[in-house]
């Protein structure tokens, strides 16, 4: 695989090469097919202009000059036409320029409207100029998009040359309005004003064009634009500007001003004559270099794929033979090693997992770091058994808890049944509270509970069924009720964390203390709150304990005191009841439970009748519990708190 990438990788830098010599190549088409027709046919367009503005100028003038150049002018456009078809350039950029040869064309279409305006001797001087200027501007474009190359330099000297000719075309512009202006002996309106905005531009642009040029060019165009014949232009520019600003004449004859701009024009083009050749020049020298390139990397690359070749075939001896002794020792960890470990394990032994850990010498690359990666498989596997273990050992720890407890209630509640008033009640109590505590287990297992509700019930019922059934019933106060409707799925549930919650209140409070249980409506629902006045928590262990409650997670042998806490937990979150501890107002903690509509819904006046008609004798036993005035002990001891 490695011969084969290196192999593609040398196609493709050959193909690569071949792709900018062939880029390079079309710099000549571009030169021959558009660069240079698009000149001669702006060049051309560029002296009709000066002719037509000239004989718009002049009442009566001879339309011959004019006539002679439109046929040199037609000619040229000609050329360009055909030269263009021609035209091989590819990639983005050749798209591009083949989309401004039909805006081109259009733009020569008007051409045919600016002469006939011309001819009828209603056309103004600035009308003259502005529809010549819009078609050598889209001449201008198609020049701009042909000089893109892959040669920064080649497009930097194309880029350089066609900002210069714009340059060039300001000139041209000036040289146009000027000389219509000194044949009609005045500026007319607009014109003054135009021509201060191409002296302007042109003293801007001509410096800024040729600052790209490279050092030698660059310092041969500053000598010109500081020669005899751009001076005297400038002066040339300033004497028309003075004088056309008092509104005067002009100031200049037709011919003094004639042999100035023509001199100047004469001296800028022939420095853009060769520039394109300069570009073509530095396109062979790129392509040049390419190919040397091309040379060398070729012979390299062949190099390097023979020496990739003789590595790969030693290389891949040597990983193989090393792969080799890596799946015998894999082998023998998953069938001998490790099945004997875990054994040992199992049969109570302690391991030295150190002592133990597998052990291959396979040097320091890739497949030594597979040999370490297999010995830490080797270590995790010894440590989780052990773990497993200790996981049996602290689950049995948790089921003797959860035994002892339900041992300890039925000695309360044989002492219950002794003849003492109100015995019955507690007892009944003590057996709902063990019964609840057998159905930790089965949430603990993640089991299905057995549903003994007997369909939708009142959650005033429920509530008072809850109450009545929980040791010490007479300390618990039931405040406003909401009138809703239990589900029938969730009563035995609800009555559950109800149940939990209340004893939890009533062990962590004094003796003498009420715990009070309400239930409110509220925009998510219905609220269910059990609020003491016990010993409360800190803000750090109710922020804990709130955590756990919104999120169950698995249960933790270790953590067997607080199963009360997983088992509202995990209920809480079967149904969407949302389960929140905080403080109380006169200290202690207030539980808050938050019922969804789909476990406590609005009930009507009719399903009120029918549910309350279902109550059980169970939630009569608070009234009995008030009635019997016991006050039994204060158990702490075996409650299964979340505090």
């Amino acid at each position: 695989m490695p011969v084969i990438a290196l192999t593609g990788l040398w196609v493709l830098d050959v193909q690569a090469s071949f792709a900018d010599a062939t880029a390079l190549r079309d710099t000549y088409s571009t030169r021959d097919n558009v660069s240079l027709p698009c000149d001669r046919m702006v060049a051309a367009l560029q002296r009709e202009r000066s002719q037509a503005a000239e004989f718009v100028a002049t009442p009566g003038g001879d339309p011959g000059a004019v006539r002679a150049q439109r046929a040199a002018t037609d000619a040229a456009i000609a050329q360009f036409r055909d030269l263009s078809r021609h035209y091989r350039g590819r990639g983005v950029s050749a798209e591009i320029t083949r989309a401004r040869f039909a805006d081109m064309a259009t733009s020569l279409d008007s051409l045919v409207l600016a002469r006939a305006r011309v001819d009828a001797g209603d056309a103004t001087l600035t009308a003259v100029l502005s529809d010549y200027t819009d078609i050598i501007g889209s001449a201008f474009s198609v020049s701009n998009a042909a000089a893109t190359s892959s040669d920064p330099l080649v497009e930097r000297v194309m880029r350089t040359m066609i900002a210069m000719r714009r340059a060039g075309e300001l000139l041209y512009q000036e040289d146009a309005l000027v000389t219509g202006a000194t044949t009609a002996g005045r500026f007319g309106a607009g014109e003054y004003l135009q021509l201060i905005q191409i002296a302007g531009a042109l003293r801007f642009q001509i410096p800024t064009a040729g600052s790209t040029l490279p050092a030698p060019d660059q310092a041969l165009f500053r000598s010109m634009l500081s020669g005899p014949a751009f001076t005297a232009l400038r002066s040339a520019e300033d004497q028309v500007i003075a004088n056309g600003r008092t509104g005067g004449p002009v100031g200049i004859t037709k011919e003094v001003w004639k042999a100035t701009s023509t001199l100047a024009l004469g001296q800028l083009f022939a420095f853009l004559a060769d520039g394109y050749d300069h570009a073509v020049t530095f396109a062979k020298q790129a392509r040049d270099r390419i190919l040397l390139r091309f040379g060398v990397s070729g012979m390299l690359g062949l190099i390097a794929i023979v020496v990739s070749l003789v590595l790969a075939v030693h290389i891949g001896g040597s990983v193989v033979r090393r792969l080799s002794l890596l799946r015998n020792a894999a082998t023998e960890l998953a069938r001998q090693r490790l099945p004997e470990l875990v054994r040992r394990l199992r049969a109570g032994e302690r391991i030295d997992v150190d002592g133990e850990a597998l052990r291959l010498r396979l040097g320091d690359d890739e497949i030594a770091q597979v040999g370490a990666a297999l010995t830490d498989v080797h270590r995790s596997a010894v440590e989780s058994a052990a773990g497993e273990a200790s996981l049996r050992y602290d689950m049995n720890k948790a089921l003797v808890n959860v035994a002892r407890r339900n041992q300890a209630l039925l000695d309360r509640q044989l002492e219950a049944l002794g003849p003492a008033r109100g015995a019955e009640v507690r007892a009944y109590q003590l057996a709902v509270r063990m019964r609840r505590h057998a159905e930790h287990l089965v949430i603990l297992a993640g089991a299905a509970r057995s549903r003994r509700g007997l369909g939708a019930e009142r959650l005033a019922t429920v509530l008072a069924r809850v109450a009545g059934e929980t040791e010490h019933a007479e300390r618990i106060t039931i405040g406003p009720v909401v009138a809703a409707e239990v589900s029938g799925h969730a009563v035995t549930d609800l009555g559950h964390l109800t149940g939990e919650l209340l004893e939890n209140a009533l062990t962590f409070a004094a003796p003498e203390t009420a715990v009070r249980l309400s239930a409110r409506p509220s925009p998510d629902g219905v609220v269910v709150e059990i609020e003491d006045r016990g010993i409360g928590m800190s803000s750090a262990a109710i922020e804990e304990t709130n955590r756990r409650l919104a999120q169950p997670g698995e249960f933790d042998p270790a953590d067997s005191a607080r199963l009360g806490l997983f088992v509202v937990a995990t209920l809480a979150a079967q149904h969407g009841i949302t389960v929140r501890l905080g403080p109380a107002a006169g200290g202690g903690i207030r539980a808050v439970m938050t019922l969804p509509e789909a476990v406590a819904a609005p009930a009507d006046d009719g399903a009120a009748e029918a549910a309350g008609a279902r109550r059980s004798d169970a939630s009569r036993l608070v009234g009995m519990a008030v009635r019997a005035g016991r006050r039994p002990r204060h158990a702490a001891a075996q409650s299964d708190s979340v505090r």
